[in-house]
């Protein structure tokens, strides 16, 4: 059976390490796997007043991309000890209390890379409690913070083993997560 993924970055770099990471993890992806990676370059800065005339165009079409998945990954850098802004800003649109709450019971695999040895553990823990928020169910275990990740990329993609392995068990696991929720 075939399970829809609508997976994103967090970081609006065009070299960023975390979309290196998702793309190493779409080419890993079970086979079973769609994975669609969704732009946030196009959303807006979150306004209620603007949300209240109706929602942007690319907004509505990244929510609609989210309602239609079975689960969602979340690739995020760490920007001063939490996630980046812009993260928070589409997590904002996508988990709007008044209009429409697109990540209402959606599992979610939260990764994350980092330069630092801690990976991104300061940004995952406000991503899990802003997706709480959201009553998103993000996957307990294992989490994926991935440090010292500039020696585990070459062109483009992750190329260290122990990484690949790493995130495939990872994948495993939130298949097996998904279907806890299915309805």
């Amino acid at each position: 059976m075939t399970k829809k993924i609508a997976a994103f970055c967090g970081s609006l770099r065009k070299e960023s390490f975390n979309k290196q990471v998702l793309e190493t993890m779409v080419e890993r992806a079970p086979s079973h796997f769609d994975v669609s990676v969704l732009s946030i370059e196009e959303i807006p800065l979150y306004n209620a007043d603007i949300e209240s005339e109706g929602v942007p165009d690319p907004v509505q079409s990244f929510k609609d991309q989210l309602k239609q998945a079975d689960g969602i990954w979340i690739v995020t850098p760490e920007y001063s000890a939490s996630m980046p802004g812009v993260l928070k800003n589409v997590l904002d649109w996508a988990g709007s209390m008044t209009v429409e709450n697109a990540l209402d019971q959606k599992p979610v695999l939260i990764a994350g890379a980092s330069p630092t040895q801690q990976g991104t553990a300061f940004a995952q823990a406000h991503l899990r409690q802003t997706l709480a928020a959201c009553n998103a169910y993000p996957m307990q275990q294992p989490q994926l913070y991935i440090g010292g990740v500039p020696n585990k990329l070459s062109g483009g993609k992750v190329d260290d083993e122990k990484t690949n392995e790493f995130l495939e068990k990872a994948m495993k696991a939130f298949d097996n997560w998904m279907d806890t929720f299915q309805k």
